[in-house]
């Protein structure tokens, strides 16, 4: 018979939004369920709707503090460099990210970003604003450089997650996302 976790002295919605943070990176989106978070927690799953309504209440908690987390990541990592130095450690941090991070990462990137929720819509556009003001400094246009974050975060989405899945296996990534990276800001300076 499988042994229950020790109880947690205290459950507060913040507890249980790092707590299925937690669980997202060992176990996945999928498997996110209140019973499963529960059991981790060891409590029964109606202790939890004390603190959130709902599972998709928790996982829009979660979706939104993932954004505020990758948000704050890009601040902090671009701030003070160059433009082709900040493009280069905002694309390895949110490559980081991903790895060190891949059920939050999932959250991030398999829903729907926005629908009929304002306040998650706007914390996503947010997540742009760190890549489109070091976009900005290449002198780009504030419409243009909205359009080339959205090709920055295009390719890196699409690099890792083609890393993710395995189709890399044998390929010097580092060398090759550097590589893409660059390019990038080069063709940033070139418009």
């Amino acid at each position: 018979m499988a042994t229950r976790p020790p109880r947690t002295a205290r459950l507060s919605r913040e507890a249980i939004v790092n707590a299925a943070l937690t669980f997202l990176d060992r176990e996945g989106w999928d498997a996110l369920t209140i019973n499963a978070l529960a059991n981790q927690l060891g409590t029964k799953g109606p202790s939890l709707y004390n603190h959130v309504h709902s599972l998709d209440d928790l996982r829009r908690s979660v979706r939104m503090r993932v954004v505020g987390d990758i948000i704050e990541m890009l601040n902090t990592v671009g701030q003070g460099r160059t433009p082709d130095d900040a493009v280069m450690v905002m694309a390895g941090a949110y490559r980081s990210y991903a790895h060190h991070h891949p059920g939050r990462y999932s959250a991030f990137t398999r829903m729907p970003l926005g629908g009929d929720d304002p306040e998650f819509t706007a914390a996503t556009h947010d997540a742009a604003a760190p890549v489109i003001s070091v976009l900005s400094t290449y002198g780009l246009t504030e419409e243009s450089a909205f359009y080339a974050a959205l090709e920055f975060w295009s390719a890196m989405h699409g690099f890792v997650l083609l890393e993710m899945t395995g189709v890399m296996t044998g390929i010097d990534t580092d060398a090759v996302f550097s590589d893409m990276v660059m390019r990038l800001a080069a063709g940033m300076r070139h418009r």
